[in-house]
């Protein structure tokens, strides 16, 4: 079994991998593969300490989210699809601009 420290370590470092994603890039698809990055940390996280804790609540909470970051990859793809279809490109600064 893997110690609690090292598995909430690797999801630390998952988590701070996706945040500075989302701090850097500008790119849309970047920016969802960052929030999918950040949301497996933190599912990571769930199941290490349901698995030191030996309690199925945390996994069963884990499986919950991901059927969220489901949700939230599948409203993300169509929203990209749509701006590629309106924009012609993937910066997210496009979408600022106001247009009446």
């Amino acid at each position: 079994m893997i110690p609690l420290m090292y598995g909430l370590i690797f999801a630390s470092i998952l988590f701070v991998i996706g945040l500075l994603g989302v701090m850097i890039r500008r790119n849309l698809y970047f920016l969802l593969l960052s929030l999918v990055i950040m949301n497996n940390g933190a599912i990571a996280a769930l199941f290490v300490a349901s698995s030191y804790w030996q309690q199925s609540d945390g996994e069963v909470l884990a499986i919950l989210a991901v059927t969220g970051v489901l949700a939230q990859i599948s409203v993300g793809l169509a929203l990209l699809v749509k701006l590629i279809y309106r924009r012609k490109n993937f910066n997210i600064d496009s979408l600022s601009e106001m247009k009446g």
